[in-house]
């Protein structure tokens, strides 16, 4: 899936649910430490996008696999 940066949003509280469903998405199944980093691995790209950077060619949470 590729990145979109036009989502088609009914408002702030429809975006955060879509974010909280993609998190728990990634982190379901996960436990211990790979729970942590799939955790940090988020607030990563958070930051990357309230800076405006653009998105990393590779994300290790992209191999389909539960905890990363």
């Amino acid at each position: 899936m590729s990145d979109q940066d036009d989502w088609d949003f009914a408002g702030a509280d429809d975006a955060k649910a879509e974010i909280r469903a993609a998190v728990g998405y990634l982190l379901r199944d996960a436990v211990g430490a790979a729970r942590d980093r799939i955790a940090l691995e988020i607030l990563e790209i958070v930051r990357q996008v309230a800076n405006g950077l653009p998105a990393e060619p590779s994300n290790p949470l992209d191999d389909g696999m539960p905890g990363g």
